[in-house]
């Protein structure tokens, strides 16, 4: 656990000081983008930040669906909660005036944990897309991922479970939204 707060806190400064030098802004959603019938929240917004000195290369942190839950059925008291984040680099080469080709990885991590189950997953992906710009300011982007992920659980007190995954395009495709502080600036 020491490990996970030193790594947040020097990445954290790292965004921190990369942020300062930055000339063009994103803020906005991501969703998932999925077709047929889906298990789950109907609108999983969650919020993302891009920075970067132009629009054709920024740096990217989100954050992964957040949530607590609470109950209690026959006596007994159930509670379970998840969280996660990721952060990489998104690279944007033009294809007309609005549309973009992008691509970029990232690396993150998913944390949830239950009464007497803990569960981290670090995961690294890469990620394929395009991105229209609807006017200066409004920019859209459909990215499908390809991801490595590996997980650690713990119950009854022990790390006892591990599991490695890699998928080509197996995850939800992704939707995101975001309104540009400055207007584009080409490098």
């Amino acid at each position: 656990m020491k490990a996970i707060k030193l790594w947040s806190i020097c990445l954290l400064f790292t965004l921190t000081i990369n942020n300062i030098q930055a000339q063009y802004r994103e803020v906005g959603l991501v969703t998932s983008a999925s077709m047929g019938i889906m298990y789950g929240p109907v609108l999983d917004a969650r919020p993302i930040y891009k920075w970067g000195k132009s629009i054709a290369r920024v740096t990217t942190i989100r954050a992964e669906r957040t949530y607590m839950n609470y109950s209690r059925y026959q006596d007994n008291n159930y509670f379970n909660m998840s969280s996660g984040f990721f952060t990489g680099q998104e690279w944007r080469k033009p294809v007309t005036d609005r549309l973009y080709f992008l691509h970029g990885p990232e690396i993150g991590m998913y944390y949830s944990s239950s009464i007497n189950y803990t569960n981290i997953a670090p995961s690294l992906r890469y990620q394929f897309g395009t991105l229209y710009q609807v006017n200066e300011r409004f920019n859209i982007a459909l990215t499908a991922p390809m991801s490595l992920t590996t997980s650690f659980g713990k119950s009854d007190g022990a790390w006892n479970q591990s599991a490695l995954s890699m998928g080509l395009f197996s995850e939800n495709n992704l939707i995101v939204l975001t309104y540009a502080f400055e207007k584009r600036v080409r490098k």
